[in-house]
């Protein structure tokens, strides 16, 4: 009997000591999460000249401001990337770039840390002339930058290509390099180039206010059996009719593929006039994604460089911002009036008397 209690009490020791062993402890970690955060703004400084970092390939030339604006509950935040041209803002939709960083910021992952010492610092080119990111918890007009969150970007840790050294407050963190490494490249790259993007849903509106006429339509889509929206569209201006698929489709098509062919400040841009803003726009076109996002195009006259012509555009997203100007092909503009024209002339569509496969 006591032969038997003292086997149950060896079993017990060694799955207590089994179960022990296998948990994380801080010394068997090989990457762990340097903090957790919902930022709503990041700012990026470019590296000062005396950095002694590798400065091949470039980094974006000036400093940028990253905002992540909510837009409700459940659903998807804007993004917005703002950076100083002559003195003056200049603020446009941020891309997956501006996304990703925040994603990748919001939970911050290392392998090391560690306090700092100058003979770390400076072996690791780090300090006040490296290239850094900053967060904050605000993202309105104006923001404070805590420089606690502040983290300057070095050179990378021992043989782990993947990681680099980093400074934040007095501690030396390993984590990817990626999350700086995507600063080389022109502050263009951040800048989204399709003026109407959506991640879900389907547009439900479209208006056009302009060339002597409006013409509007309007779309109740629905889900077929493989949960593949099929369009429905309407005309609901002039004579209020069912609008052929292939019509309401051409419009959709030529907005989605709408896109900014130069910024101002673009490398190989013409050199474009300053819009003033009492221009008054020649044509407006409104989308209204299904979800109620909305999206505004103000399209001003056509300017002629040599032989090509562009026509200037800013754009809205109503209530949350209004970007600088950029530039679209007139090409562009005018497959836009054609598929409105078509649109505007089209006939009544008597539907099949079937169901959406």
């Amino acid at each position: 009997m006591k032969q038997k209690i003292a086997l149950v009490l060896i079993a017990f020791v060694g799955l207590f000591l089994l179960f022990y062993w296998m948990e994380d402890h801080p010394e068997n970690i090989s990457e762990t999460n340097y903090w957790k955060e919902d930022w709503k703004s990041i700012r990026f400084l470019p590296p000062k000249s005396d950095w002694c970092g590798n400065p091949i390939p470039n980094f974006a030339e000036s400093a940028m401001v990253f905002r992540k604006i909510p837009r409700g509950w459940n659903e998807t935040a804007l993004y917005s990337v703002t950076t100083l041209q002559d003195g003056k803002s200049v603020v446009y939709e941020g891309n997956y770039n501006v996304k990703n960083s925040f994603s990748e910021l919001s939970v911050l992952k290392t392998k090391l840390i560690e306090s700092a010492s100058d003979e770390i610092k400076k072996t690791y080119c780090l300090g006040e002339s490296s290239p850094s990111l900053t967060l904050s918890e605000d993202n309105g007009k104006e923001i404070s930058f805590d420089t606690d969150k502040q983290l300057f970007f070095g050179k990378k840790i021992g043989s782990d290509d993947g990681r680099i050294a980093t400074l934040i407050k007095n501690e030396i963190i390993a984590p990817y390099q990626y999350i700086i490494e995507k600063f080389r490249t022109p502050v263009t790259n951040f800048r989204e180039k399709m003026y109407v993007t959506m991640s879900e849903g389907f547009i439900q509106e479209l208006k056009f206010s302009g060339q002597g006429i409006v013409v509007q339509v309007e779309n109740r889509a629905k889900k077929n059996q493989y949960g593949v929206f099929v369009n429905d569209w309407s005309r609901s201006t002039g004579e209020r009719i069912v609008l052929p698929p292939d019509v309401g489709n051409q419009w959709e098509s030529v907005v989605k593929g709408l896109k900014v062919e130069f910024y101002p400040d673009e490398t190989g841009a013409p050199p474009f006039p300053t819009l003033t803003d009492i221009a008054s726009p020649e044509a407006i076109l409104d989308v209204t994604i299904a979800n109620g996002h909305k999206i505004r195009l103000s399209l001003y006259p056509v300017w002629e460089s040599g032989s090509e012509t562009w026509r200037p555009v800013r754009r809205q997203f109503p209530p949350y911002f209004e970007e600088s100007v950029s530039w679209m092909k007139e090409e562009s503009f005018q497959n836009l009036v054609n598929a409105v024209m078509k649109v505007k002339s089209a006939s009544r569509y008597e539907r099949p008397n079937q169901k959406i496969q």
